[in-house]
């Protein structure tokens, strides 16, 4: 069994705890389904590097095509990780919740990695001809509704992390979710 060594903070002193990798992507996918939230994640800053990284690249990867070249890609995807940081702090401060900082961005970047991976056989469906339904026309579909199933994940996380309603909280992934798109095409030549 593969194990991490993850810093956990109680509240005592710092303790070590070993956490195993299954139950580390169990927890992701019970946030997904909404049956946990960042407070089930250990409070860990290599947890919230390893997620981030390999977010940026499973992201990179699903949004590719869309950019005129790779590198464009991958900016636009270290610029979404950039203001989600941003808005997160200035969120959890204004809530007077800026210890949870960490468990909520580990939470939206394992989540966001494991919509990724689904995303990406998706993305292989997607329809290259609108004329009749088909296979292709379904993965649309699901992928439109994968999108929004994102946006109820991140809404679940934000309602825990700051501790109002589901609505308030999917309004402010929606809103966030928005305002990063405008700013990447204002930015990036998106196709």
């Amino acid at each position: 069994m593969v194990f991490f060594r993850i810093v956990v903070k109680f509240d005592g002193p710092l303790e070590i705890k070993e956490l195993p990798l299954g139950r580390l992507v169990n927890l992701y996918v019970d946030i997904c389904l909404l049956r946990a939230g960042p407070q089930d994640l250990p409070a860990s800053l290599f947890l919230v590097l390893l997620t981030g990284v390999i977010s940026v690249l499973t992201g990179t990867l699903v949004i590719v095509e869309s950019f005129a070249t790779l590198g464009d890609a991958l900016a636009a995807q270290l610029l979404d990780i950039l203001l989600l940081l941003g808005f997160l702090r200035l969120a959890l401060q204004r809530t007077g919740k800026p210890e949870r900082f960490l468990q909520t961005t580990s939470a939206l970047f394992g989540t966001g990695v494991l919509l990724n991976l689904i995303m990406m056989p998706l993305q292989l469906l997607q329809p290259t001809d609108t004329s009749g339904f088909g296979i292709s026309n379904l993965g649309g579909l699901f992928y439109l509704l994968l999108i929004l199933w994102a946006l109820v994940i991140t809404g679940h996380i934000f309602r825990q992390a700051l501790e109002v309603k589901m609505a308030a909280a999917i309004a402010i992934a929606l809103g966030y979710f928005l305002a990063v798109d405008a700013i990447v095409q204002k930015l990036f030549v998106v196709g």
